[in-house]
């Protein structure tokens, strides 16, 4: 029997399941072949409670600045698996501020 699509198995899926799964969020760059690997716990403190299947897209590859050929796959983590995977993990979250000027007369 062929396997279900796998963007159908992200859809049912959301980032506070993968968080309650323990499981570890696999982001590739098709484009240079780059993977980022996340924990969901560190995504839910910069977004909502998403499906996965929309996740994909509010990502951009690091190295070619793409963000049109980002893939996400779910990865549950094994005991052989600890300590060897490279994981991003969140540390801080600054914000930018920027001035805006009006002109006027004095």
């Amino acid at each position: 029997m062929p396997e279900m699509n796998y963007a159908k198995k992200l859809r049912g899926w959301s980032l506070r399941d993968a968080a309650d799964a323990g499981q570890l969020l696999e982001v590739t760059c098709q484009f240079c072949r780059t993977t980022y690997r996340f924990v969901p716990h560190d995504l839910l403190k910069l977004t909502t409670n998403v499906s996965l299947d929309r996740l994909a897209s509010r990502f951009r590859c690091e190295r070619c600045n793409r963000s049109d050929y980002m893939g996400l796959t779910v990865r549950q983590i094994w005991g052989s698996e600890y300590g060897k995977l490279s994981v991003r993990r969140l540390i801080n979250v600054t914000t930018v501020k920027r001035p805006i000027w009006k002109d006027g007369v004095l």
